[in-house]
């Protein structure tokens, strides 16, 4: 939860509606996010702890920390994944 992250540079991306499309310029590759994996991408303006991406969504949100920690932790995995972010710190 300590560590901290960003999005990756080589990317372009656009709000379409009520989801974000992202493409990858190095591959060509095109991925969207929508409702809540879109508050987690919005959240990543610039360097961002993790905690603290969690912390904001359970502002918005009625979920428990455990659960939102899990699922946040598995959706910024997948968009590390697919070369969208990268941890800046790795502090575990």
């Amino acid at each position: 939860m300590d560590d901290i992250v960003t999005k990756r540079a080589g990317q372009m991306e656009a709000d379409i509606g009520a989801e974000t499309l992202m493409m990858r310029i190095d591959s060509g590759r095109y991925f969207s996010v929508s409702e809540t994996g879109l508050a987690i991408w919005r959240e990543m303006d610039g360097e961002v702890r993790v905690s603290s991406i969690v912390d904001a969504l359970l502002g918005t949100y009625d979920v428990g920390r455990m659960e939102c920690e899990a699922e946040t932790l598995r959706f910024l995995n997948d968009l590390m994944t697919h070369d969208l972010i990268e941890r800046v710190q790795d502090c575990g």
